[in-house]
C-alpha cells in the first residue's frame, strides 16, 4: 500500500474534524453546557464552562488517542499482508454503507450509536459538573463514539499504519486535535442560553447532513484503502 501518497495532511485534518461532529459527542456537550448555564449568570458560568468543559475535551482526546495507538499498533504488522489490507478496506466500506443506512433508514436494523446502557452513566457524570465528573464523561464518550463514527478512525489508522513511528504519532495527535476542535468551537461560541438554543436547533436540523458526510467519507476511505493496497 503506497501510504506515502495515500495519506495526506488534508485527509487527516478533514477526517478528524468530521469525526468530531458525531452526534454522541455533540449531544453530551450541549447537555453539559445547558446544565452549567441553567439559573446562573454568564459571568459565573463562562469560566466554569471552559474549566470543566476543557476536562471533558481532555478526557475525549486522551481516550481516543490511546485507543488509536492501541489499534494502529495491532494493525501495523497486518498491513504488510495484501489480503489483510483488503479485508480492512472492505470492512471500512461496509461500515460506511451502514452509516448511510442509519441516515436513510434510521429504524431498520441495529444503529451505529452509543449503547443505550451508557446514556445514564454519562448523564450522571456530567450532572456532577465537576472536573473529575466531566473528565470521566469525556472518556466514556470517547469510547462510546466508536460505534458512531469509529469507522473513519479505523480507515485513517489503516492508512497510516505503515508510516514511520514518528510520522504515525504526528498524524494521530493531529487527527485527535481535529477530533475535539468542533467541540472546542462550540464552547467558544456559547455565551448565553439563547446562543446555546440556537446551536442546538441548528445541530438537530443538520444532523442528517453530517451523518451523510461522515458515511460518504468512510466509504471514500474504504475505497482508498482498497485501491492503494
Amino acid at each position: 500500500m503506497n501510504t506515502g501518497t495515500a495519506v495526506t495532511l488534508p485527509i487527516v485534518i478533514v477526517s478528524g474534524f468530521l469525526d468530531g461532529l458525531n452526534p454522541c459527542a455533540f449531544s453530551v456537550l450541549l447537555s453539559f453546557a445547558a446544565i452549567l448555564l441553567a439559573g446562573v449568570g454568564l459571568a459565573e458560568a463562562r469560566p466554569r464552562l471552559w474549566r470543566v468543559g476543557g476536562t471533558y475535551l481532555l478526557g475525549m482526546f486522551l481516550t481516543y488517542l490511546l485507543l488509536g495507538l492501541g489499534i494502529v499498533t495491532a494493525v501495523a504488522p497486518l498491513v504488510r499482508m495484501h489480503l489483510a489490507v483488503r479485508i480492512m478496506g472492505v470492512a471500512v466500506v461496509a461500515l460506511g454503507l451502514w452509516m448511510l443506512k442509519d441516515m436513510l433508514f434510521p429504524g431498520v436494523g441495529w444503529t451505529l450509536a452509543m449503547p443505550a446502557r451508557w446514556h445514564g452513566v454519562v448523564r450522571r457524570s456530567i450532572e456532577k459538573t465537576t472536573a473529575g465528573g466531566t473528565f470521566v464523561a469525556g472518556a466514556l464518550v470517547g469510547l462510546c463514539t466508536v460505534p458512531c463514527s469509529g469507522a473513519i478512525y479505523v480507515g485513517i489508522l489503516a492508512l497510516i499504519a505503515r508510516q514511520p513511528l514518528g510520522t504515525r504519532l504526528g498524524y494521530l495527535v493531529l487527527y485527535n486535535l481535529m477530533y475535539i476542535a468542533p467541540l472546542a468551537m462550540v464552547l467558544a461560541a456559547v455565551n448565553s442560553r439563547f446562543v446555546l438554543n440556537r446551536l442546538g436547533h441548528a445541530y438537530v436540523h443538520r444532523k442528517a447532513t453530517m451523518k451523510a458526510a461522515m458515511g460518504l467519507l468512510t466509504l471514500a476511505l474504504g475505497f482508498l484503502i482498497l485501491f492503494t493496497a
